[in-house]
Formats: structure tokens, sequence, C-alpha cells
């Protein structure tokens, strides 16, 4: 199953205007992956839904109106194997085969990419895959940039190898073989949390970081395996989706991972916005990107030789952040301070990566945009 169809590759060369120098280079190809591989499949066939069922981590919650029956498990800290996976769509069958397509951009002159900025275009995903200052980012730090989409993967999806399978695939096309190797920075928006979350729950080793935009079920976040990757959460506080079945509830699953798991997680709240982000909402996650990467990717790292180890973070050596008051709303000035000097609740507060991505984050709060 592994083994789908190629529908159609394509090599697009931008030429640079009246330049002479090499061209950025972008490759497009669209496969069909039956739905077995997506998470909504696993949900319904793979007999992970009750396992939450006796650990709840908030109180009992009603998302909308469930149909009668209907179970609704508290996280989403499956424990699957590849195995088991593969036996449950031996006995389901794999279902029907849908488009996934998939995008890589690489900067020209790029040398040796140092990582890889990867993309469920789910939502606000093909936005970001094509944002100007991402790929400024990516030509000053030699990223590559990767995106997907389709129903079989966007919202996440099992096996973990099937991303790998893609990249090696992309990587011989392009003549990077490092890419294989090379440390990864995950982006989902709404239910593509399915990917930025839980993807590194099984390959923390490979991640540096991850952003889950606008989750369209907090409960995808509860990741106890991906504690010590670093993680941002950004809600927005008109989002319907942050109101079931309430904002303190959905803001208390990441506090919940603070407290449990001492998680290297932040979360943040863009006043006044709704389910999807805007120009005011992408310098922090472009802030994320930059402090996370030179604070995990060494700076000797070569993936060209291998696999690349990251940096481990210690906890007391960043910062921590008042978390936002659903109760007062909008605009809030949060107190920030190194651990080892914040007077609030250490045990739930946001765990930020440094005093200058702090105080970003402070800004951002307060503002609902970061100074041009």
């Amino acid at each position: 199953m592994l083994q789908a169809h190629l529908k159609r590759a394509s090599l697009l060369l931008m030429l640079l205007a009246g330049s002479t120098m090499a061209a950025d280079i972008e490759i497009t190809e669209t496969l069909q992956l039956p739905e077995c591989h997506s998470i909504g499949w696993v949900r319904a066939n793979a007999d992970v839904k009750g396992q939450g069922a006796g650990n709840f981590i908030l109180d009992e919650a009603k998302w909308g109106t469930p149909a009668a029956n209907q179970v609704i498990e508290q996280h989403w800290d499956w424990n699957l194997s590849d195995a088991q996976w593969a036996e449950a769509v031996k006995q389901k069958g794999e279902g029907k085969k849908e488009d996934v397509k998939f995008d890589l951009w690489l900067p020209e002159g790029i040398g040796t990419a140092r990582g890889i900025v990867i993309i469920s275009g789910h939502g606000s995903g093909e936005t970001l895959f094509k944002h100007p200052e991402l790929r400024k980012i990516a030509r000053e730090l030699r990223l590559a940039i990767f995106k997907f989409v389709g129903n079989p993967m966007q919202r996440g999806f099992w096996p973990r190898s099937l991303l790998d399978h893609r990249i090696a695939a992309f990587a011989e096309k392009v003549q990077h073989p490092e890419l294989n190797h090379a440390p990864l920075f995950l982006y989902g928006h709404s239910n593509g949390t399915g990917f930025s979350a839980i993807y590194p729950a099984v390959e923390g080793s490979r991640v540096w970081a991850w952003v889950s935009m606008r989750p369209g079920t907090s409960f995808q976040v509860y990741q106890p395996k991906a504690a010590k990757t670093p993680g941002m959460v950004i809600f927005g506080e008109d989002d319907p989706f942050l109101a079931r079945p309430s904002k303190e509830q959905n803001l208390a699953v990441v506090e919940a991972m603070r407290q449990k798991h001492a998680a290297l997680w932040l979360y943040a709240v863009e006043p006044k916005t709704g389910h999807g982000p805007g120009e005011k909402t992408w310098p922090l996650v472009f802030s994320f990107l930059r402090h996370s990467f030179a604070a995990r990717v060494p700076a000797d790292a070569d993936p060209a030789k291998g696999p690349v180890k990251l940096t481990t973070l210690k906890i007391e050596a960043g910062h921590l952040g008042q978390n936002w008051n659903a109760a007062k709303g909008g605009y809030q000035t949060l107190p920030i301070a190194p651990t080892v000097d914040f007077t609030g609740d250490k045990s739930t507060a946001s765990w930020l990566l440094n005093a200058a991505f702090a105080a970003d984050w402070q800004t951002f709060q307060r503002d609902g945009q970061l100074a041009k």
C-alpha cells in the first residue's frame, strides 16, 4: 500500500529574471494513497478510542452534540505499533484511495540543507508554504520546505515512516541525500495538529520543534512522549473551536502537559481573532522557528554525514510566562521571567525558549502583533 501509484511528477525550475545564478527548485508530485493512512481511519478502526477513557485529563466534556453512544476520548496519547496498524488494515481493508499532493522547495545555492520545515497543507498550510518571510528564513538558515495535502495525510497519518519514504523520494530527485537525516520543524493548522503534535511523540529525536495553529481538537495536543520537544500552540480568542466546550478547558490541555510532564511547551492566545491565522500571526511563528533552530540544531551539525543529535534543552535554562486569562480576555500584559526567578505558578506557566523569544511572546499577547 505504501507503493502508491504515481499519478504525476513535475520538476519546476523557477529562474530568477535577469540573473545567471542557479534557480530555486520546486518539485511537485501527486500520489494516490488509501484512507487507512489517515488519523480518522486509525481512530475508527485501530482500537485506540478507549485508551484514554480511564485517565481523564480534564472534566468530562461534550464537543458540540455527540451522536448517540459516541465515545469522546479525553486524549490522543495512543499506544499503536506499526504492526498493530498493519493488522487493522488487514482486517478492515485499506479503504478508498485519494490524491495526496507533495511539494518540496529548496532555495538556490543551499548547499547542504541543515533542516526541513514540514507543513500539513490543511487550512493555512498552503499560505505558510509560499510565505515570502518563511522562504527568506529558509535561505538564511539553509532550510528546505516540504508540504503535503490530501485526506490520507493532512490531518495526521500512520505509519510515521510514510513521511520518511516521501522525503527519501524527493531527496533522490533533487540529489540532496542529506534530507534523509535533516532535523524537522513541524506545522499543523486546525486538525493538522493531528500531524504536528502527534508525530514528535513517535519521532521526537528528529524534530527540533513543532507548532499547532488553532487546534481543531485540543485533546490531540496531549502527547506526553513529545514533552521534551519544544512546542507552541496558538489559539484564536474568537475561534469557535476554542469555545468548545470552554476556553478554560482547552487551554488547560497545554497546562496539564506542563504540570504533569514538565513539557517544554507554551501557548499564546491571539486576541480578537478567529480560526484562521493572519499576517499578524506569522511573525510569532517565525520567531519560534528561528529561536528553536538556534537552540536545538548544533552549529556544526551535518546531516550529510548521518542523523543529527539535537541539543537537549534544560527546563531551568528557559523563561516562563504567565498564561493568558480567559475570563479577562483581550490584550493582556503577562509577566515573564527566567525560570528560577518567576514568581507565578511555575508548573503550568508557558515555557519560553530564552529572553528574546519571551519578549516576543509577551509583546504578542499585549499588542496582538510583533513590532515591524
